[in-house]
């Protein structure tokens, strides 16, 4: 570990030293970035052939095998694919996933 590249890479404004706004924005971008690490992870586990979308077909397979049934209080995966889809291409993609995990759509 380079202790300068670090001091570098966040010391924004170039005088040599980490102030405390330059602390913050280096620190949120990484819980940011671990944020979407996560969500990406949870995404894959959806996206069982691994294509970057996330099918009706795929739903399925993961909330209709009796494991987290019970989750769904009764919705439907065609009900949930439509109200995540915003696109209306009839898969979720990453940033819809994310989008509905930030709370803007429920799945």
């Amino acid at each position: 570990l380079d202790l300068d590249a670090v001091v570098e890479g966040v010391d924004a404004d170039g005088s040599g030293l980490i102030d405390y706004t330059e602390f913050l924005a280096a620190t949120l971008d990484k819980r940011v970035y671990l944020q979407r690490d996560v969500c990406f992870s949870a995404f894959a586990v959806f996206d069982v052939d691994g294509d970057g979308r996330i099918t009706l077909d795929e739903l399925k397979q993961i909330l209709e095998n009796g494991a987290v049934e019970h989750v769904l209080e009764g919705a439907k995966s065609e009900d949930l694919l439509r109200e995540v889809d915003a696109n209306g291409d009839g898969s979720i993609d990453f940033e819809e996933f994310m989008e509905m995990m930030r709370g803007g759509r429920s799945m």
